[in-house]
């Protein structure tokens, strides 16, 4: 077994062997040539000493040849660790040594970074606009068998409270986890689809990557992080039938001042992942394009997606059902016995797809996985027709004056109070030792901060018990971020940590 064997063996590549399997904004590549371009990676990375076993951190551009030499480390037996283009030389230099990596790949957009990484003489550096494949390569793509349980993958988390943590995946099946690709997106041969997240999150990774190519899907890479506008262009010109998501990109698309109703009609489906998608922004784009958003629910542990929506019929501000394969259970936060029906719980799920263990972590590896069961750390309810509803993390649930306290409801208030374009709220320890939640926004209009800040908090106090309201609130031009692009909660925490309330 080998996932490269799975997508380019012999029987599949006579299917599509033709077919565009990737395609960018100057050029494409069929499966026939992609298998050619792996044939001779996978030569080029013996020939620098890089083996069966070994890992490979890559820090690259979403390009053609990123992908062929990504596939041709599993396809050698080798663990492909690709990380986002953003991260500093620090977070850089902490994967390498985390993962005891024996060689770093990378190309011009990263080599100022890349190349400044000092450390073990026994790193291999390979710059991939250094390296000319013979790609003149013919017969059927040899690949190192492995089995299911051997190394193939990390995904580093995005480190929003500390260092990034390995998150270690095998060669298990990809097909067993397309479900929701084939049953409810219809994914067929030749099907153009884009994801706007970057390769080096699971979800871009598995949904934008790995399960389209295992079904013949044509895959539209965009090199660098996408901008609102070349999205726009994407889908102008490109005309994919399927987009990949997160809330934000949604947002913002509907808040441009130019945007016309009509240039994303023409994609038939839309998926959201990564963050809570507000019912409100899901109404807002169907009314917009006519188009419904696909809320789904994944995480790195399982690479794949575990709970799917649908393109009609679900419930807005749900996540919909359990993905086939998908075994999801309830657990009161503080117990391991499974909560009933409707009740609210956080979520462990068992997955056809989970991670083996996190790196260098046993106690992170031994608190979240039990034998074949996960726990996502995730606080969820079932409604009574079985659909699923994220309400939170479990780290963001509060006791306050022995009542608990949701800091997503918190949230869900400063959202609907209309003077803010994003909201977020966090928990931090203030002058006493006492945790309480804190509230950040970025105002939508030109008030004083003062005045917004003040006007933010009346409608708080008209909305939330006093002991729900937040001890901290603050207005910010904009909120800091990770490397993975993500919210820095670990940033937000350090602004009020140790300071008196408000």
């Amino acid at each position: 077994m080998n996932i490269v064997k799975q997508i380019f063996c012999a029987d599949q590549l006579t299917k599509v062997g033709s077919v565009v399997a990737l395609k960018w904004d100057n050029g494409s590549i069929t499966y026939q040539e992609l298998a050619y371009k792996i044939q001779a990676a996978s030569l080029e990375l013996k020939k620098h000493g890089v083996f069966t076993g070994e890992r490979v951190v890559f820090q690259c551009a979403d390009t053609a040849n990123f992908v062929a030499w990504y596939f041709a480390v599993l396809n050698i037996g080798a663990i492909s660790i690709a990380v986002s283009t953003r991260f500093g030389r620090e977070d850089l230099y902490h994967v390498i040594q985390d993962s005891e990596a024996n060689a770093l790949i990378f190309d011009s957009t990263t080599a100022e970074t890349c190349q400044s990484i000092s450390g073990d003489s026994r790193l291999t550096r390979i710059n991939l606009n250094q390296v000319s494949l013979d790609e003149r390569m013919s017969g059927e793509l040899k690949t190192v068998e492995r089995g299911p349980d051997h190394e193939a993958l990390w995904v580093y988390s995005s480190g929003s409270t500390s260092r990034p943590k390995g998150i270690v995946h095998t060669h298990r099946c990809v097909r067993d986890c397309c479900g929701f690709h084939t049953d409810t997106l219809k994914i067929s041969v030749g099907d153009l689809l884009f994801c706007t997240s970057r390769i080096s999150f699971a979800y871009a990774l598995a949904n934008g990557l790995l399960a389209p190519l295992q079904l013949g899907a044509t895959v539209y890479l965009h090199p660098d992080w996408i901008t609102l506008n070349e999205l726009r262009s994407i889908v102008r010109v490109e005309r994919p039938r399927l987009v990949f998501a997160v809330p934000s990109i949604y947002k913002g698309i509907l808040d441009l001042s130019d945007i016309g109703n009509d240039e994303f009609s023409s994609v038939e489906f839309y998926v959201s992942a990564g963050e809570h998608l507000p019912a409100e922004l899901q109404s807002r784009w169907e009314q917009f394009c006519g188009r419904t958003i696909i809320n789904v629910y994944g995480c790195s542990e399982t690479l794949f997606l575990a709970l799917t929506g649908k393109a009609h019929g679900t419930p807005p501000d749900s996540v919909g059902n359990p993905l086939i394969g998908v075994n999801p259970y309830l657990v009161e936060p503080t117990d391991s016995a499974s909560v009933s029906q409707a009740e609210e719980g956080v979520l462990h799920i068992e997955h056809p797809f989970m991670f083996t263990h996190y790196a260098n972590r046993p106690k992170d590896t031994e608190h979240r996985l039990r034998g074949a069961r996960f726990n996502t750390g995730d606080l969820y309810r079932q409604d009574a027709s079985g659909n699923w509803y994220h309400l939170g993390r479990e780290d963001d649930m509060l006791k306050v004056a022995g009542q608990w306290v949701y800091l997503r409801e918190i949230e869900t208030v400063g959202q609907n109070s209309q003077l803010a374009i994003d909201v977020a709220v966090i928990s931090a320890r203030d002058d006493v030792g006492s945790i309480r939640p804190a509230l950040f926004f970025v105002p939508n209009s030109d008030r004083s901060c003062d005045e917004t800040v003040s006007l933010m908090r009346k409608h708080i106090e008209r909305m939330l018990p006093m002991f729900k309201r937040p001890k901290w609130i603050r207005a910010m031009d904009d909120f800091p971020k990770t490397a993975n692009g993500k919210l820095s909660r670990s940033a937000l925490q350090r602004m009020v940590e140790g300071q008196s309330r408000d």
